[in-house]
């Protein structure tokens, strides 16, 4: 992951927050509010993360 000013952390929060986007892609269809919660989870923590890595700062 060298090159263009990207990190291992930058990566982590993207694929939560596509994680998060798939199961609550899911959830909506099948009606399945437990589904829901846990891509509710999921999203909020790859938001927090992109927050405390400084996920922004890579596009300097």
């Amino acid at each position: 992951m060298a090159g263009h000013n990207t990190r291992a952390t930058s990566w982590l929060t993207v694929a939560l927050i596509i994680v998060a986007s798939v199961l609550l892609g899911f959830a909506l269809p099948m009606h399945s509010l437990p589904l829901a919660i846990v891509g509710g989870i999921v999203l909020v923590a790859g938001v927090i993360a992109g927050g405390v890595f400084g996920i922004l700062d890579d596009a300097y």
